[in-house]
């Protein structure tokens, strides 16, 4: 009997050692490291809750804010009724903004508008020293979807066309901000 449970060890271990050396096959390429895709399309998410975001396309390329520290660089100012929108990327020295008064629920509007006494955008490369400004706006429009005093937020989507003093154009499409003051 103890023979037989010796003899059945023994085929165990070898069963064992020959699988164990299976598994050791010497691999000459090592499996690659997944790398994330860098997101030329991502802008964020149409939110209103506060979360402050702020993203647009300039002429068809994804711009986002960031800041030195590498947090969105989102900006709102209320005053009275007059809003003002902004982020700025201090990494590639560029800043978009938006100003519109008065504002005091959410809607639609379309540019160029009788509804607001004042309406201006930029667009601002620091960089290579272009602005590009609108006093009024001409064409785009800005959609607030949320418009909280009490609470301080703030939030919408925008597009507009700002010129500069040599009557180039930059387009600034699928614009959404979610800003909390």
């Amino acid at each position: 009997m103890k023979t037989k449970h010796i003899i059945y060890a023994l085929l165990f271990l070898i069963v064992l050692s020959v699988q164990k050396c299976q598994c050791k096959k010497d691999d000459p390429t090592p499996t690659p490291i997944p790398q994330p895709i860098p997101c030329d399309t991502c802008l964020p998410a149409i939110t209103t809750t506060g979360q402050n975001t702020f993203g647009c396309r300039v002429n068809g390329k994804v711009w986002l804010p960031l800041d030195g520290y590498m947090e969105p660089g989102v900006y709102v100012d209320i005053l009275g009724k007059q809003l003002i929108v902004e982020g700025n990327n201090s990494l590639i020295n560029e800043n978009i903004g938006i100003l519109v008064k008065p504002i005091s629920d959410t809607g639609y509007i379309s540019f160029p508008t009788n509804l607001l006494t004042y309406s201006s955008a930029s667009y601002f490369n620091k960089s290579m020293t272009k602005y590009y400004n609108i006093d009024t706006i001409q064409k785009g429009y800005i959609y607030f979807l949320r418009v909280d005093y009490i609470n301080g937020v703030f939030s919408g989507t925008f597009a507009f066309d700002a010129y500069n003093n040599k009557n180039d154009t930059v387009h600034i499409t699928d614009g959404r901000f979610d800003i909390h003051k």
